[in-house]
């Protein structure tokens, strides 16, 4: 059995106002090293719940661990070009060994085409069109995971915020209850269809979603 990290490292990035600092240091003499950060919800790795874009739903603290651990089917879509929208025959041509109760992952390797760190990642990548985030949203399926910026306008971020209606897999998937796991990385070592994965967010009170290690197991 092998496991892959799946999960972007937190840094300082130009999209998201993260500050990471060291209050106590070795190199001051401080008997111990202690860091703190400060750190949106929604940056790199991270789970969205329905309530990040309707009031009154679930929160990250009280989601079971079982809706974000198990059983995954990998959809290859390792072919998708740069600024290419992933249609419903795209899924419904590799996504037939989805099974009922599945976490699905969409596997594109755009970390390996474009550095997460660079603007490029963000500007290029290919993205969910309305009809595949519709039939993702049909299927019985717990969350899904992408390895790319999964929405058109996720790209405008943070020059203005969209609404959920211009974000098909919010829309659509998240707003049918699908939790989304967004930013993974590293699917492009996963040469399985099917997988055990985990996806293990910060157990944060009252948040719509929250960072997660996310990894999967490969049997060798």
């Amino acid at each position: 059995m092998r496991l892959i990290d799946l999960s972007l490292t937190i840094q300082r990035h130009w999209r998201w106002a993260i500050e990471q600092k060291q209050i106590l240091a070795h190199s001051a003499d401080d008997p111990y090293q202690v860091t703190t950060i400060n750190l949106p919800m929604h940056a790199f790795t991270h789970v969205d719940t329905p309530l990040h874009i309707i009031p009154g739903r679930i929160s990250i603290d009280a989601v079971p661990l079982e809706d974000l651990a198990g059983p995954a089917a990998v959809l290859d879509l390792t072919y998708v070009k740069a600024n290419q929208e992933i249609e419903q025959g795209d899924l419904e041509k590799v996504g037939s060994h989805i099974q009922k109760g599945d976490i699905v992952l969409l596997k594109t390797a755009w970390d390996q085409t474009r550095n997460p760190m660079s603007r490029e990642y963000w500007t290029e990548a290919p993205y969910v069109g309305e009809g595949a985030a519709i039939w993702l949203a049909n299927q019985t399926i717990k969350a899904v995971g992408f390895d790319f910026p999964q929405d058109y306008v996720i790209r405008e971020i943070p020059q203005r915020h969209p609404r959920p209606e211009e974000m098909p897999t919010h829309h659509h998937i998240l707003g049918k209850g699908i939790y989304l796991i967004e930013y993974l990385c590293n699917l492009h070592q996963i040469e399985k269809e099917r997988i055990i994965f985990f996806a293990l967010p910060l157990k944060v009170r009252d948040a719509e979603g929250a960072p997660t290690r996310a990894l999967a197991m490969v049997d060798e």
